[in-house]
């Protein structure tokens, strides 16, 4: 017995040393192993076993799969946060650009339970998304049920256009009574309930829907639970008085300071990021877990039919020209003023593309920026006619953003040109998103963005001298695939090969909150400012009273 016992351990020892044949399921050899974390910058071997990186060593390792990354970088996967192409094209142009973990934290989802179980074991990369507080509000306000598991981008467009029918978007232009809020923070509350990641807000295309103290209810309801309202902001991308960007992002901290709740807000690309960015790292230092979001490109994008890009605030309140601007990717050119007010009326679910001239050159500093992390903003995947392509269709069927196919890899290209630390730039790539979200308390996320032992297996292998996007805005090539990036593994799994997506490999993990079986929702009331005191004790007259107590 004690003989076996000694055969036992040297038998294991010899496993942990990485000194049997075919050690774990997978090694990548001689690649430059980088992690942002702890700063580890060497020449290393990597073992997987079960989806997880459980050896890192200069030592020989085998395994059964064997990836020779000689002269590549080894990095965490990376992470996008803003992903509206949540389809099994769009995951296969994002593991070209080396994205492993896609989440939709913006526009966000309805119905997260059904939403997570349809996907579950049938994407090729690591998948999440928020409560969308935009659908609670077209329940609400517009009347729509919102059944069934793909209350989601990319579809969400046509929720739109469904809402705009009677002429009225409820939804971004309809202010809610408290009794409204309190249902909308409901329904928000069942989906954190549910397992959302957090609460996905649109103040910038509903700005004269969404009252304050509403957005005050909606970050409390996430505050509840620890989670982040991650909002693309009111006035964004505003630059006048008084509608400027900042007051919209001054909103959200401030109620997030209030109520003690993390808070991020998405594409900080343009005007007043500066001070955005510099009132984050204020935040930051005393203990608060804010931060935002960048893409790599001078355009935006969204559907016509959007408020925010029709001519009465794009022009008069972001001061920006229609005709210079607001350009249309399947006719290749720019739209004239009556044009976009027509399209926002026949056909408001098109997608155009919105130029912001200025970005070109603050785009340079965003590369510098710590804790700024990149998020594609990826656009929902169809062709000239408007239909959504399948996983085999051709990369150069795609008509949209380039942002879609090419964010990751242009960072990349990019910050080698401008000088960047390549380990600041995976930072932004992974880190950092992996870092905030866990630091909520997603375990999930604590695990990812990092390249050492005991993570989980996402990784992407590149070329740093010659990654690169070939996207662009030019038609026809908005949705080539970036090269310079061979091999991509998801927990553990081999999902790119010889910059090849392979078929039929579907190791996709949910990024989620376990559910729970009771909610935390408290309805709000115009009275909760009262406090501890009761009414009569505040001397209000008899009139302010009734009205109260209404």
């Amino acid at each position: 017995m004690k003989r076996l016992f000694i055969l036992a351990a040297t038998a294991l020892l010899l496993f942990s040393s990485g000194a049997l044949a075919a050690d774990y399921d997978a090694v990548i050899l001689n690649g430059r192993v980088m992690d942002p974390e702890t700063g580890f910058d060497g020449i290393a071997n990597v073992g997987i076993s079960s989806g997880w990186i459980t050896r890192i060593t200069e030592k020989p390792i085998t395994g059964a799969e064997t990836i020779d990354a000689k002269g590549l970088v080894v990095a965490p996967g990376f992470i996008d946060l803003e992903q509206h192409a949540l389809t099994p094209w769009g995951f296969k142009v994002n593991l070209r650009d080396g994205v492993t973990t896609h989440m939709d934290l913006e526009v966000g989802a309805a119905n997260i339970a059904e939403w997570y179980a349809k996907r579950e074991g049938t994407l090729q990369g690591n998948f999440g998304t928020t409560i969308g507080h935009e659908f609670a509000r077209m329940r609400v306000h517009d009347g729509l049920k919102l059944a069934g598991p793909d209350i989601s981008m990319p579809i969400a467009l046509n929720f739109r256009a469904d809402a705009q029918e009677d002429g009225v978007n409820g939804w971004s232009v309809t202010p809610s009574t408290v009794d409204q809020i309190n249902t909308i923070t409901k329904i928000l509350d069942e989906g954190l309930r549910e397992g959302a990641i957090g609460i996905g807000n649109l103040g910038g295309y509903s700005q004269k829907g969404i009252t304050t103290y509403e957005l005050l209810e909606v970050q409390r309801t996430g505050a509840r639970w620890g989670r982040p309202t991650t909002s693309h902001h009111r006035f964004h991308p505003g630059a006048t008085p008084p509608t400027e960007a900042p007051i919209g992002a001054d909103e959200l901290m401030a109620n997030a300071m209030l109520v003690d709740a993390p808070m991020m807000i998405h594409h900080n690309n343009d005007y007043g990021w500066w001070e955005i960015e510099e009132k984050m790292q204020f935040a930051r230092a005393k203990g608060y877990n804010f931060w935002s979001t960048w893409y790599p490109w001078d355009a935006g994008s969204g559907n016509v039919g959007a408020d925010i890009v029709q001519p009465g605030i794009w022009e008069e309140k972001m001061g920006f020209k229609t005709e210079e601007t607001i350009y249309d990717p399947v006719q290749d050119r720019f739209l004239t003023r009556d044009e976009v007010i027509k399209l926002g009326k026949e056909e408001p679910a098109k997608m155009i593309i919105a130029f912001s001239p200025p970005r070109k050159e603050w785009m340079k500093e965003w590369f510098k920026v710590p804790e700024f992390v990149v998020a594609s903003d990826a656009m929902p995947p169809v062709d000239k006619d408007g239909n959504f392509l399948k996983w085999d269709s051709p990369y150069e069927d795609y008509v949209g953003h380039p942002r879609t196919a090419g964010s990751h890899a242009r960072v990349l290209r990019m910050a080698r040109e401008e000088g960047v630390p390549l380990m600041f730039t995976l930072s932004q790539l992974s880190y950092w998103s992996a870092k905030h979200v866990g630091d909520t308390g997603l375990k999930s996320m604590q695990v990812r963005g990092r390249l050492q032992e005991g993570m989980v297996a996402d990784i992407t292998i590149f070329d740093p001298k010659t990654v690169t996007e070939h996207a662009s805005y030019k038609a026809g090539s908005n949705g080539l695939a970036s090269t310079g990036i061979p091999y991509v593994l998801v927990h553990g799994t081999l999902v790119v090969k010889d910059s090849k997506v392979l078929p039929d490999v579907f190791p996709g993990q949910p990024i989620r909150f376990p559910p729970e079986k009771k909610g935390r929702h408290v309805d709000a009331t115009r009275k909760a400012w009262l406090g501890k005191h009761t009414i009569d004790d505040c001397g209000l007259s008899n009139s302010v009273i009734d009205h109260l107590q209404k």
